[in-house]
């Protein structure tokens, strides 16, 4: 790949779903005048609705590009809709629920200048003014004893090389991106994965802890484990689709966890004179490693508590659609 420009135009694409619930799509239009704090000035942001938005959706350099699509339509295909009508040497993706750094793309930019950089990610962080319930989500999959060694998707920790990094958070070379039929997929969940694939073939992927962008947490707990059961069982499926990234021992923890969890409970309950006590021990056991491994990011005790118990919470929804995954035969979306 050529070297990017001093200063190239970067176009942020932003998958907007006019399907959105009126608070949301409020969050969205105040979320978007942050993009004006950008330290980095030479950008244009496209933003892609399934239909046409009322009222029109206005700002510094943002152009709205109509999809005419039902609202099943998902993240992805619009991103490719939008593939045409980029201007910039660099495609920084980005969701409609999430806002950036005002130092994301000028921390991101100057890795470009390195030919075998095809794309540059880094973390999707709680934003400070998310709701207690939203921050107990987060909390939990920031911690390490979560999301094990993915946590750098959504803590800072240090510059990497990755082989899949998410969607929500991602600058591409537009002319990679191209080379490789943009993201082609009508995934909604696990999309990132099948784009990174196809972009290894051409360099490196980086991940840089300071590319920030604050992405905002789904409500614990209906909204956060609908959400994360839907990772599992993309992840599911793509242990058997996409070995190259997805089949690894890392992917099954989750689903041995809650098999383990399950058979305690009933051992416990079968032979509670045996297993009852041992059971208890082990899940405060690990209630008290959860806590802890929140509590060192400077969370106070009471949230570092509810967030433990929305870890193992996280492991057991990954962990059932994870196996749902694995016997699904055919997934679309």
């Amino acid at each position: 790949m050529a070297k990017s420009s001093k200063n190239p135009l970067v176009s942020i694409v932003i998958p907007l779903h006019w399907g959105l619930k009126p608070e949301n799509f409020s969050r969205f239009l105040t979320d978007l005048k942050k993009y004006d704090k950008l330290k980095y000035k030479n950008y244009e942001i496209l933003v892609v609705t399934d239909k046409p938005v009322v009222p029109a959706i206005t700002g510094k350099n943002v152009r709205c590009l109509v999809m005419n699509a039902d609202d099943s339509t998902t993240g992805t295909e619009k991103r490719d809709f939008v593939l045409p009508f980029v201007k910039g040497e660099i495609c920084a993706f980005i969701d409609d629920d999430a806002y950036p750094d005002p130092y994301w793309i000028t921390n991101s930019i100057s890795w470009f200048k390195y030919e075998r950089i095809v794309a540059v990610g880094g973390p999707g962080v709680t934003p400070p003014e998310d709701s207690f319930w939203q921050k107990i989500g987060g909390y939990a999959i920031e911690s390490y004893f979560c999301s094990g060694n993915i946590q750098y998707r959504f803590y800072p920790t240090f510059e990497r090389f990755s082989k899949d990094q998410p969607g929500y958070n991602l600058l591409v070379r537009t002319s990679a991106l191209k080379k490789v039929g943009g993201w082609g997929t009508t995934f909604y969940g696990g999309e990132d994965t099948v784009l990174c694939i196809k972009l290894l073939k051409f360099g490196k992927i980086l991940h840089d802890p300071n590319v920030i962008v604050y992405h905002h947490r789904r409500t614990f707990p209906l909204g956060h484990l609908k959400q994360i059961g839907s990772v599992g069982l993309h992840r599911g499926y793509f242990f058997k689709k996409y070995p190259q990234t997805s089949r690894g021992f890392f992917y099954l923890l989750p689903t041995i966890l809650t098999l383990g969890f399950i058979s305690g409970i009933l051992l416990a309950v079968r032979f509670s004179q045996v297993f009852a006590l041992p059971f208890i021990l082990v899940f405060l056991f690990f209630l008290l490693l959860g806590t802890i491994s929140v509590y060192r990011h400077k969370v106070n005790i009471v949230s570092s508590l509810m967030a433990s118990i929305a870890i193992m919470m996280t492991h057991m929804s990954y962990g059932a659609f994870f196996v749902k995954g694995l016997l699904t035969r055919r997934l679309d979306k």
